[in-house]
Order: structure tokens, then C-alpha cells, then sequence
């Protein structure tokens, strides 16, 4: 029994040890390469940035007197001219102060009056001997400030008729509304800062596209760059447009710098059926809305039929053409101060029959070069690094995630190491690897431009067709077999 036993376990041992034989003496698999050929083509180097569409020039409206806004004469998409009355300061206080700077000119004359009769007599006196030095000069002295504060009154009224002046605030621009920033009733202080009414956009044929670019990109932007944009409402449509302006101005947010890069496009007509459909669907105000924020601002006796046919009659032409007394205000003054008037009171708006708005999104595409019928290949192969896969790989090795420098910036799709040497930036030169006798042998390029996807190469040994390595088929099992 002791004999056979023994003899199992020697029999199990002989087993292993073979097995184990046969394993570590058994040839490794082959690295299954990946490879890719090099193409030749076109490389258009672009960089993609977020912005906003606004008018190229838009102006805020406000008023340098402090009161309440008594009457709003435009509302949003109004089309407005320049000079034309759009909102009113209740006058009641800067008339007070133009009466009062009145009467103090009317004061300041007066006595600008004596003292000057009262200076030629004392100057006569004065001729005769009969006057002495110092009174001659005290009555000269006088006239000096009687004439001072003449000049300090009229300085005043004029200041006051100015400010009564700045109670009608006009548009300073031809254009549209906008934005509407106040409603009638609303008390506006001057004191420290100019308050804004409204937002005019000067000219909504012509839009302008901001957008912030890095700074490890902007020396590639450059003024006349073609451009191309969509906006989300049309997100079919691509809009062309040309660097405009490229800003000096450094923008630090959260310690990254951009700088503002501008497009000046032109406003694009909406296409047919979506024009059609918002021009179907302007209508005009509704009386009923009309008629309820009127309530407490009519003079007694004027019904809710005679409000409406007044209303209508107003909003079908700019005159009236109902029997209706003049006692129904249904003109724009009386619109104009009431609360939300201005959006009943009849006048030229802005259809919005133009693909781009104030305030849109703009995805946006820079075109910064591009180098045509040129040898290129995809990123990953100056990324591949054989040393990562084979345990003893003998030549250039290069650590992973280190950005390649060429042209003054990072080349997306190749690597390097990186290092300062007498005060400068040193890089390892560029590989493509290539299998020869089944191992991979570097072949030196220069990289240039880079889409994304594909990079640029030159080189003496390199040809249209030639399989570079990009990766291997099962990177876990390759990376196994070098550590084994």
C-alpha cells in the first residue's frame, strides 16, 4: 500500500515538472501589430470656440435726470429714428428749478444794474477829488461781483433748461428696440450712474461674433481667417464669416487667459417657410388686453364699445376714423402713459424676418491653415511607443502623454520629452515606427500642421502606402508578455 502510494506521488510530480517544462520552453506568441498607411492629402488646421451673436453696434438709452418715467412712447421692436421722443421724466421738479434759476438771473441782473450805475457815479466823485481811493475800489469791487454772479445765474438757467431738457429722452441712433429696461411709473436715480431705458441696435443687417480663444492658440488667428458658424435655431445652416478683429486685451477667468476674437457677418434672411409663418403670425394688439389695462386711466363715461372701436379704428390706420369724441383717448400720448401703453401704440416694428438674433449662440469654426496634397498620418502613429509592448526593445522610447511641440504649439497628435537646456526647449525628434524582420524600427519625420485626426509628416524615408504602426491588437495580453 506504502509502495503504490509513494509511487502516485512521484508519478503526479514527473507530470508538473513537464508541464512546466513545456510551458516555459514553448515559443511566446508574436505581438499582433496594428498598422496604418500614409496617405497623401489635404490638412486644414481649425480651431473650434463657443460665442454670441449681438448687433455690431448697439446703444443703451438713458436719461441724466433723476425722476419718474411718466410716459414710455416705444416698446421692443420698435424701429425708432434719430431724435425721435421715446420716454419721458415727469417735469414737474426740473420746471420748478427752471423757475427758480429764472428769477435768480432776473435778481442777479438787477443788481448787477445798480452796482454798475452805482459805480459810474462814485467814479465821478472820484474825478472831482471828492471820493477817496478806497471807496473807489470798493464800488469797483462790487460791480466785479454783482457781474460775477450775473454770469453764476445765467450758468444756472442754463443748466435747469438743460435738465428740463433731458426729461424728453430721444434716440440718440437710427435702429430697433431691443431690450425695454423700465415701465411707466418707475422712479430712475441719475445721482451716481446713468440709468438705461432701452437698448438700440443700430443696423440688424449686420451682426457681430464673439468668441474667446486660448491663449495657447490665439498666434494662430489672424485677421481675414474664413470662418464658419450654425446657431442653434437653425442648426442645418452654416454661416460664413472672416476674422474681423483679433482683441490685445488679455481676459483672466479662474488663472486661464483668452482673447476675444470678432466676426462681422452679414444677417442672413430667414429661409422662405419660416419667414412666411412668423410674418402670418404677427397680429396686431389685442384690444381686450387693450381695454383691461386702461381700466382707471379713461375719462368717465367712455364705454368698453366705444374703447374697442376706438382701438381698432386707431390700429388700422395711424388716424381715427370712428364718430367717437376727442374725449376717447385712444392717441399715442394717451397710450404712452398708461402702464404697458407703449406695447398697444401703433407704429413701425421690427418684423424679425433674419436668421440671426441678439443674444444667440454661436458654435464656431476658424479656419487657421491649410496645406494641400501633403503626407499625412493619423495621430496615433507618432503616439505609438513599442517599448510599452516588447520587454526587450532596444532603441528610441519615448513616456507616454508628453505633447510634441512644433510651430510654437503643442501638436495634438504627436509626443515627446521635453526639457530646457541653456534656456530653451529641447525635444526628442519625431519617430514613425515600421516592422522590419518583425520588429519595429523608428523612422525620424518633422511633424507640421494637424487636424485632430491627422498630422503632417516629411521625412526622406517615407512614401505614399507605407504601413506605419499605430497600436496592437490586444494592448492587456502585449503588455502581459513584456512583463513575462
Amino acid at each position: 500500500m506504502k509502495r503504490k502510494t509513494w509511487i502516485g506521488f512521484a508519478g503526479g510530480a514527473l507530470a508538473v515538472a513537464a508541464a512546466g517544462f513545456y510551458y516555459g520552453t514553448r515559443p511566446k506568441p508574436g505581438i499582433a501589430w496594428r498598422t496604418a498607411k500614409v496617405t497623401q492629402g489635404d490638412i486644414t488646421q481649425r480651431i473650434n470656440a463657443t460665442g454670441a451673436v449681438s448687433p455690431v453696434v448697439q446703444v443703451n438709452v438713458g436719461t441724466q435726470v433723476s425722476g419718474v418715467i411718466s410716459a414710455l412712447y416705444v416698446d421692443y421692436n420698435s424701429i425708432v429714428r434719430k431724435g425721435q421722443l421715446v420716454a419721458q421724466i415727469d417735469p414737474t421738479v426740473w420746471k420748478s428749478q427752471l423757475l427758480n434759476a429764472q428769477a435768480g438771473v432776473e435778481r442777479a441782473q438787477a443788481a448787477y444794474d445798480f452796482a454798475k450805475v452805482d459805480y459810474q457815479r462814485n467814479e465821478r466823485l472820484w474825478q472831482e477829488k471828492l471820493l477817496s481811493d478806497s471807496d473807489r475800489d470798493t464800488k469797483a469791487e462790487a460791480l466785479k461781483t454783482a457781474k460775477g454772479n450775473l454770469v453764476s445765474a445765467q450758468a444756472t438757467l442754463d443748466q435747469a433748461k438743460a435738465n428740463l431738457g433731458y426729461c424728453n429722452i430721444t434716440a440718440p441712433v437710427d435702429g430697433v428696440v431691443i431690450s425695454r429696461l423700465a415701465d411707466v411709473g418707475q422712479t430712475v436715480a441719475a445721482s451716481f450712474s446713468t440709468p438705461s431705458l432701452y437698448v438700440i441696435a443700430q443696423d440688424l443687417s449686420k451682426m457681430k461674433v464673439q468668441v474667446s480663444i486660448d491663449e495657447s492658440d490665439i498666434d494662430q488667428v489672424k485677421v481675414g481667417e474664413p470662418a464658419f458658424f450654425t446657431v442653434d435655431s437653425l442648426p442645418d445652416k452654416q454661416f460664413r464669416a472672416r476674422v474681423s478683429l483679433v482683441r490685445q486685451e488679455p481676459v483672466t477667468n479662474n488663472n486661464v487667459v483668452t482673447y476675444v476674437v470678432e466676426m462681422i457677418v452679414p444677417n442672413e434672411p430667414l429661409p422662405q417657410n419660416l419667414a412666411d409663418f412668423q410674418s402670418s403670425a404677427s397680429a396686431a394688439p389685442d384690444p381686450e388686453k387693450a381695454w383691461e389695462r386702461a381700466q382707471g386711466h379713461l375719462p368717465p363715461g367712455v364705454t368698453k364699445e366705444a374703447f374697442l372701436a376706438r382701438f381698432k379704428a386707431r390700429n388700422a390706420s395711424l388716424q381715427a376714423v370712428s364718430p367717437l369724441p376727442d374725449s376717447v383717448p385712444m392717441d399715442p400720448q394717451f397710450l404712452a402713459h398708461i402702464p404697458g401703453g407703449a406695447s398697444l401704440m401703433p407704429g413701425p416694428k421690427f418684423k424679425g424676418n433674419l436668421a440671426l438674433r441678439s443674444g444667440m449662440t454661436a458654435n464656431v469654426t476658424i479656419y487657421t491653415a491649410q496645406h494641400k496634397d501633403v503626407l499625412r498620418v493619423p495621430d496615433a502613429a507618432l503616439r505609438f511607443n513599442p517599448a510599452m509592448y516588447e520587454k526587450n526593445h532596444q532603441g528610441p522610447s519615448f513616456r507616454l502623454g508628453q505633447p510634441m511641440m512644433f510651430h510654437g504649439h503643442a501638436n495634438p497628435g504627436a509626443q515627446a520629452g521635453t526639457g530646457t537646456k541653456g534656456g530653451l526647449v529641447a525635444r526628442h525628434q519625431d519617430h514613425l515606427w515600421v516592422l522590419e524582420n518583425g520588429q519595429p524600427r523608428p523612422i525620424p519625420v518633422t511633424a507640421g500642421l494637424s487636424d485632430g485626426e491627422y498630422t503632417e509628416v516629411s521625412g526622406t524615408d517615407i512614401h505614399p502606402g507605407m504601413a506605419v504602426l499605430v497600436g496592437v491588437e490586444n494592448p492587456k495580453a502585449a503588455a502581459a508578455g513584456r512583463r513575462g
